[in-house]
């Protein structure tokens, strides 16, 4: 059989979170756009989704973990992956950046943190 290496993407997927240092950024809300990189190795040519990972369940692990109140994006990056690892082990790496749009800084219109697994 043949074995490929291939990066299933998930691009700039959009979430409103309750982030930020300062409490009032936890009680407005933000809107954030996530994106993942997940490094897989492929068997042969006839694939199924099973031998794939399912990008709907990672915007599913996307969701329950940017619904948990952190106050940086270095930490809801951080629990992305470790969501992706504790979900599947079909990846050989991992790629995560989240950022946080729309800053109430004057102009500051985004920032963001990516973590490599």
């Amino acid at each position: 059989m043949n074995s490929t290496t291939g990066v299933l993407k998930i691009n700039d997927y959009r979430i409103w979170a309750y982030h930020g240092w300062y409490e009032e950024e936890r009680m407005i809300g933000g809107e954030y756009a996530v994106d993942v990189a997940l490094t897989l190795k492929i068997e042969g040519t006839s694939l199924q989704l099973s031998d794939t990972i399912d990008y709907q369940d990672v915007v599913n692990l996307i969701q329950v973990v940017m619904a948990k109140p952190y106050k940086l994006i270095e930490e809801s990056c951080a629990g992305i992956v470790q969501a992706i690892q504790e979900h599947s082990s079909k990846h050989t790496a991992i790629k995560v950046t989240v950022t946080k749009l729309n800053i109430p800084i004057n102009n500051l219109h985004s920032t963001s943190f990516t973590l490599t697994s």
